[in-house]
Protein backbone atom coordinates (compact mmCIF):
# COMPACT_ATOMS: atom_id res chain seq x y z
CA UNK A 1 0.00 0.00 0.00
CA UNK A 2 2.86 2.43 0.94
CA UNK A 3 4.65 1.55 -2.32
CA UNK A 4 1.21 2.60 -4.32
CA UNK A 5 1.33 5.37 -2.40
CA UNK A 6 4.55 6.78 -3.37
CA UNK A 7 4.56 5.16 -7.03
CA UNK A 8 1.45 8.20 -7.44
CA UNK A 9 2.97 10.73 -5.99
CA UNK A 10 6.12 10.33 -7.67
CA UNK A 11 3.48 10.26 -11.36
CA UNK A 12 2.15 13.08 -9.74
CA UNK A 13 4.91 15.35 -9.42
CA UNK A 14 5.75 16.15 -12.70
CA UNK A 15 2.36 16.89 -13.86
CA UNK A 16 2.41 19.31 -11.37
CA UNK A 17 5.28 20.94 -12.56
CA UNK A 18 4.41 20.57 -16.34
CA UNK A 19 1.12 22.48 -15.10
CA UNK A 20 2.86 25.13 -13.46
CA UNK A 21 5.40 25.79 -16.31
CA UNK A 22 2.28 25.86 -18.67
CA UNK A 23 0.59 28.15 -16.27
CA UNK A 24 3.90 30.48 -15.89
CA UNK A 25 3.98 30.77 -19.79
CA UNK A 26 0.73 31.85 -20.12
CA UNK A 27 0.77 33.97 -17.55
CA UNK A 28 4.13 35.89 -19.08
CA UNK A 29 2.68 35.65 -22.06
CA UNK A 30 -1.04 37.91 -21.20
CA UNK A 31 1.37 40.30 -19.95
CA UNK A 32 3.27 40.71 -23.22
CA UNK A 33 0.21 40.96 -24.73
CA UNK A 34 -1.20 43.28 -22.68
CA UNK A 35 2.36 45.00 -22.73
CA UNK A 36 2.10 45.21 -26.67
CA UNK A 37 -1.85 46.67 -26.66
CA UNK A 38 -0.81 49.14 -24.81
CA UNK A 39 2.08 50.51 -26.87
CA UNK A 40 0.17 49.78 -30.06
CA UNK A 41 -2.97 51.66 -28.70
CA UNK A 42 -1.29 54.66 -27.69
CA UNK A 43 0.63 54.93 -30.49
CA UNK A 44 -2.60 54.61 -32.68
CA UNK A 45 -4.08 57.40 -30.40
CA UNK A 46 -1.44 60.16 -30.28
CA UNK A 47 -2.38 63.19 -32.66
CA UNK A 48 -1.91 66.86 -33.59
CA UNK A 49 -3.93 69.43 -34.68
CA UNK A 50 -2.84 72.76 -35.37
CA UNK A 51 -3.76 75.26 -32.78
CA UNK A 52 -4.65 78.52 -34.91
CA UNK A 53 -1.63 80.59 -34.63
CA UNK A 54 1.20 81.13 -37.10
CA UNK A 55 3.44 83.83 -38.28
CA UNK A 56 6.43 85.39 -39.81
CA UNK A 57 9.26 86.26 -36.97
CA UNK A 58 10.94 89.87 -37.87
CA UNK A 59 14.08 88.15 -39.01
CA UNK A 60 15.54 89.40 -42.46
CA UNK A 61 11.99 91.66 -42.81
CA UNK A 62 10.42 91.32 -46.47
CA UNK A 63 12.30 87.59 -46.95
CA UNK A 64 8.94 85.97 -46.73
CA UNK A 65 6.01 87.93 -48.17
CA UNK A 66 2.74 86.92 -49.72
CA UNK A 67 2.90 86.07 -53.23
CA UNK A 68 1.56 88.11 -55.92
CA UNK A 69 -0.99 86.99 -57.68
CA UNK A 70 1.18 85.82 -60.90
CA UNK A 71 3.31 83.95 -58.57
CA UNK A 72 0.90 82.08 -56.61
CA UNK A 73 -0.90 81.42 -60.27
CA UNK A 74 2.41 80.46 -61.45
CA UNK A 75 2.12 77.58 -59.17
CA UNK A 76 -1.29 76.96 -57.64
CA UNK A 77 -3.59 76.80 -60.61
CA UNK A 78 -6.41 75.82 -57.86
CA UNK A 79 -6.77 75.69 -54.05
CA UNK A 80 -4.25 73.13 -52.78
CA UNK A 81 -5.44 73.09 -49.51
CA UNK A 82 -2.72 75.23 -47.19
CA UNK A 83 -3.85 77.72 -44.66
CA UNK A 84 -1.56 80.22 -46.08
CA UNK A 85 1.15 80.63 -49.04
CA UNK A 86 4.26 82.46 -48.37
CA UNK A 87 7.09 83.64 -50.84
CA UNK A 88 10.70 83.39 -50.06
CA UNK A 89 12.42 86.53 -51.93
CA UNK A 90 15.57 85.50 -50.05
CA UNK A 91 17.30 83.02 -47.26
CA UNK A 92 17.35 83.14 -43.64
CA UNK A 93 13.54 84.31 -43.15
CA UNK A 94 11.53 82.02 -40.50
CA UNK A 95 8.19 80.80 -40.00
CA UNK A 96 6.76 79.73 -36.57
CA UNK A 97 3.83 77.60 -35.71
CA UNK A 98 2.04 75.87 -32.86
CA UNK A 99 0.73 72.76 -32.87
CA UNK A 100 -1.17 70.44 -30.10
CA UNK A 101 -0.23 66.82 -28.96
CA UNK A 102 -3.07 64.84 -27.44
CA UNK A 103 -2.22 61.35 -25.78
CA UNK A 104 -5.99 59.07 -26.46
CA UNK A 105 -4.23 56.11 -25.46
CA UNK A 106 -4.26 54.36 -21.62
CA UNK A 107 -1.26 54.95 -20.64
CA UNK A 108 1.08 58.09 -19.65
CA UNK A 109 3.64 59.14 -22.32
CA UNK A 110 6.81 61.35 -22.20
CA UNK A 111 6.64 63.30 -25.02
CA UNK A 112 10.67 63.94 -25.84
CA UNK A 113 10.69 65.93 -29.10
CA UNK A 114 9.04 67.79 -32.00
CA UNK A 115 10.60 68.34 -35.09
CA UNK A 116 9.17 68.74 -38.95
CA UNK A 117 9.77 66.17 -41.08
CA UNK A 118 12.05 66.45 -43.37
CA UNK A 119 13.03 64.73 -47.10
CA UNK A 120 15.25 61.85 -47.17
CA UNK A 121 19.20 62.33 -46.55
CA UNK A 122 20.39 63.79 -49.56
CA UNK A 123 17.16 65.56 -51.11
CA UNK A 124 16.66 69.13 -51.04
CA UNK A 125 14.60 70.82 -48.74
CA UNK A 126 13.94 74.49 -48.07
CA UNK A 127 13.42 74.39 -44.48
CA UNK A 128 15.77 73.82 -41.48
CA UNK A 129 14.79 73.56 -37.82
CA UNK A 130 15.36 76.68 -35.75
CA UNK A 131 13.82 75.66 -32.65
CA UNK A 132 11.35 73.81 -30.65
CA UNK A 133 8.74 75.17 -28.04
CA UNK A 134 6.02 74.22 -25.41
CA UNK A 135 3.16 76.61 -23.82
CA UNK A 136 0.03 78.07 -24.32
CA UNK A 137 0.22 80.32 -27.48
CA UNK A 138 2.05 82.34 -29.39
CA UNK A 139 4.53 84.69 -27.41
CA UNK A 140 4.10 82.65 -24.93
CA UNK A 141 6.03 79.70 -25.87
CA UNK A 142 9.61 78.49 -23.95
CA UNK A 143 12.11 76.39 -24.98
CA UNK A 144 11.35 72.76 -25.67
CA UNK A 145 11.76 70.16 -22.53
CA UNK A 146 10.65 66.47 -22.47
CA UNK A 147 7.04 66.83 -20.51
CA UNK A 148 4.66 63.81 -19.48
CA UNK A 149 1.02 63.43 -21.06
CA UNK A 150 -1.48 61.46 -18.79
CA UNK A 151 -4.03 59.40 -20.57
CA UNK A 152 -6.47 61.96 -22.02
CA UNK A 153 -3.79 64.77 -21.89
CA UNK A 154 -2.69 67.61 -24.26
CA UNK A 155 -0.38 69.65 -24.54
CA UNK A 156 0.66 72.86 -27.37
CA UNK A 157 4.12 73.02 -28.99
CA UNK A 158 5.72 74.88 -31.59
CA UNK A 159 8.11 74.72 -33.74
CA UNK A 160 10.27 77.82 -35.66
CA UNK A 161 11.58 76.95 -39.23
CA UNK A 162 14.16 79.02 -41.14
CA UNK A 163 14.69 78.92 -44.97
CA UNK A 164 17.93 77.91 -46.35
CA UNK A 165 19.65 77.52 -49.73
CA UNK A 166 20.74 74.09 -50.33
CA UNK A 167 24.10 73.82 -51.92
CA UNK A 168 22.18 72.19 -54.83
CA UNK A 169 19.86 74.65 -55.38
CA UNK A 170 22.65 77.57 -55.01
CA UNK A 171 24.24 75.76 -58.10
CA UNK A 172 21.95 75.58 -60.20
CA UNK A 173 20.93 79.05 -59.74
CA UNK A 174 24.35 80.19 -60.59
CA UNK A 175 24.89 78.20 -63.30
CA UNK A 176 21.26 79.37 -64.88
CA UNK A 177 22.58 83.04 -64.02
CA UNK A 178 25.76 82.71 -65.45
CA UNK A 179 24.28 81.34 -68.50
CA UNK A 180 22.38 84.66 -68.62
CA UNK A 181 19.14 82.34 -68.73
CA UNK A 182 16.97 82.85 -65.28
CA UNK A 183 16.21 80.13 -63.52
CA UNK A 184 12.21 79.56 -63.17
CA UNK A 185 12.55 76.75 -61.08
CA UNK A 186 11.09 76.60 -57.30
CA UNK A 187 10.49 74.28 -54.32
CA UNK A 188 8.02 73.96 -51.93
CA UNK A 189 8.31 72.78 -48.28
CA UNK A 190 5.15 72.95 -46.15
CA UNK A 191 4.83 73.09 -42.07
CA UNK A 192 3.27 69.12 -42.13
CA UNK A 193 3.73 66.82 -41.35
CA UNK A 194 5.58 66.85 -37.78
CA UNK A 195 7.53 63.92 -36.22
CA UNK A 196 6.66 63.42 -32.13
CA UNK A 197 9.07 61.37 -29.94
CA UNK A 198 7.98 60.11 -27.17
CA UNK A 199 8.16 57.43 -24.59
CA UNK A 200 5.76 55.05 -23.84
CA UNK A 201 6.18 52.20 -21.53
CA UNK A 202 10.16 52.72 -21.20
CA UNK A 203 10.04 52.11 -25.25
CA UNK A 204 10.92 55.23 -27.13
CA UNK A 205 8.74 55.56 -30.23
CA UNK A 206 8.19 58.00 -33.40
CA UNK A 207 5.30 59.09 -35.03
CA UNK A 208 4.24 61.64 -37.82
CA UNK A 209 1.30 63.29 -37.93
CA UNK A 210 -0.15 65.13 -40.19
CA UNK A 211 -1.61 68.84 -39.70
CA UNK A 212 -4.19 70.22 -41.34
CA UNK A 213 -4.09 73.26 -43.49
CA UNK A 214 -0.03 73.74 -43.27
CA UNK A 215 1.69 77.05 -44.17
CA UNK A 216 3.64 76.30 -47.53
CA UNK A 217 6.64 78.34 -48.31
CA UNK A 218 7.97 78.59 -51.89
CA UNK A 219 11.53 79.18 -52.78
CA UNK A 220 12.48 80.23 -56.57
CA UNK A 221 15.72 79.00 -56.96
CA UNK A 222 16.41 82.28 -57.97
CA UNK A 223 16.35 83.83 -54.49
CA UNK A 224 19.59 81.42 -53.85
CA UNK A 225 21.86 82.73 -56.76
Amino acid sequence: MVASTTEAMDRASPLRSRRGRWLAIVAVTGLAAVYLAAITSTHAALSASPVGWSGVLPVNSGSLTTPTSAEYESVFPADQGYGEVLWANRPGGEVTFGFSVHNGGPVPVTLLGVSLRTFAPGVVNALAAAGAQLGPGFGQMAPFHPVALAPGGTVWAGLTERVVCDLTIRDDARAMSGGGQPDTSFLGDATSPVVVRYRVLGVTMTQTLSLAEPILVMLPYRACA
